[in-house]
């Protein structure tokens, strides 16, 4: 069992035109909301908007409580409904939602699918309550299988004392503390104090989990041939990463961050330029131009070979053997984003971003992008 609580200077706070959002805790704590790589992320947000639509999330549910405020939701074509403070409404992620009036600020739970998750307000008192929890399926007899279980307390207003398994912690207002249990664990929770908090319980399987590698392991003795094979497949010059997607293997999100940047500020190319211009510098020393070209060849083979695989090594996340997985080895969750990655077409999402670039569209509280309604 974990335990932790957050707070002011832990929360991660992003921009948007109508406010900002502020992420209070994410699991698990490697994820990113924008890679879509985490299995549940509470957030608060605050708008000063009359109208504004929410980040459509086909892969997750939503549960949204207003703090302050008062607004209409519309999902769609289907229902609407109308919250006051407290109050709270479940709805699909895939739904295109409409908000109408001031979301002053709000609570947010978003869980992949599959998983089950409730919010209820509750009041601190002096005397101790006990909190009935949602019954979870065990691990069998080999360890596997079972249910996660995510328990959050965020403190409204006043302060509250939080008793996780007969030890107590104290959480103040505007404080978020997280409880995590594996298959198998059992955990008894009480409240008291003076004030009000939210509680959320998120319940999800073991197959919903994404690919956690050790991220303080070493490297291994592999990890300059699988270097190598990622260099060949990642570099501009290159099209074997279509084919490398075809062998079937998957990359893990930290790795596919990382390759991203390692093109995007072009590192080993410019590593390459540098190594070409010194090697062009001999002629100063009389150096015929055909060895001139013979050294300039030379050392693009030890810089494709060696030298970039090096710096590929070193950057990336250790050991390079647990961030590729066979396509065989996937669970329920990786097998669908290894599905996604396959049909990414880069040259169409770049050209989607000049785009909306050059259509004035807006980031939304949730970092994605956001068109302007009704112009």
């Amino acid at each position: 069992m974990e335990k932790k609580i957050y707070k002011e200077e832990n929360y991660t706070i992003s921009k948007w035109s109508g406010g900002n959002t502020r992420e209070l805790a994410i699991y698990p704590e490697t994820a990113k909301y924008l890679d879509r790589d985490f299995i549940w992320r509470l957030s608060s947000a605050d708008s000063d908007q009359e109208e504004s639509s929410f980040t459509k999330l086909p892969d997750f549910d939503r549960i949204l409580m207003v703090l302050a405020g008062e607004v209409v939701l519309a999902h769609g074509e289907e229902r609407s409904v109308s919250l006051k403070a407290m109050e709270q409404d479940s709805f699909d992620g895939a739904v295109k939602t409409k908000c109408f009036g001031r979301l002053e600020k709000d609570y947010n739970l978003i869980m992949r699918k599959g998983c089950r998750g409730r919010m209820e307000v509750m009041a601190a008192e002096n005397d101790a309550k006990a909190i009935e929890l949602t019954a979870r399926q065990s691990a069998d007899k080999d360890g596997l299988g079972g249910e996660f279980g995510s328990y959050g307390f965020f403190v409204t207003e006043g302060y509250a004392v939080v008793s996780v398994g007969g030890q107590s912690e104290m959480v103040k207002a505007d404080q978020q503390m997280i409880i995590n249990c594996r298959p198998g664990e059992e955990v008894s929770l009480s409240l008291m104090g003076s004030g009000t908090c939210i509680f959320t319980e998120i319940v999800f399987e073991k197959n919903e989990m994404v690919f956690e590698p050790d991220v303080t392991a070493e490297a291994s003795s592999g990890d300059l041939g699988i270097a190598l094979k990622l260099f060949l497949s990642n570099n501009r010059w290159s099209k074997l990463i279509r084919r490398e997607k075809k062998t079937g293997l998957w990359y893990s999100p930290e790795l596919e961050r990382r390759l991203a940047k390692l093109d995007k500020f072009f590192i080993t190319g410019i590593v390459w330029i540098i190594g070409v211009l010194a090697c062009l510098c001999t002629v100063l020393t009389g150096l015929g131009s055909g060895a001139v070209i013979a050294l300039v060849l030379a050392f693009t083979v030890l810089d494709f070979f060696l030298i970039s695989p090096l710096i590929y090594k070193a950057y990336l996340p250790k050991p390079l053997s647990a961030h590729v997985k066979d396509s065989k080895d996937l669970n329920a969750y990786e097998k669908k984003m290894f599905e996604e990655q396959a049909g990414h077409d880069l040259h169409q999402e770049k050209l989607m971003h000049k785009y909306r670039d050059r259509s004035g569209e807006s980031y939304d509280g949730m970092g994605d992008f956001l068109k302007k309604l009704n112009r």
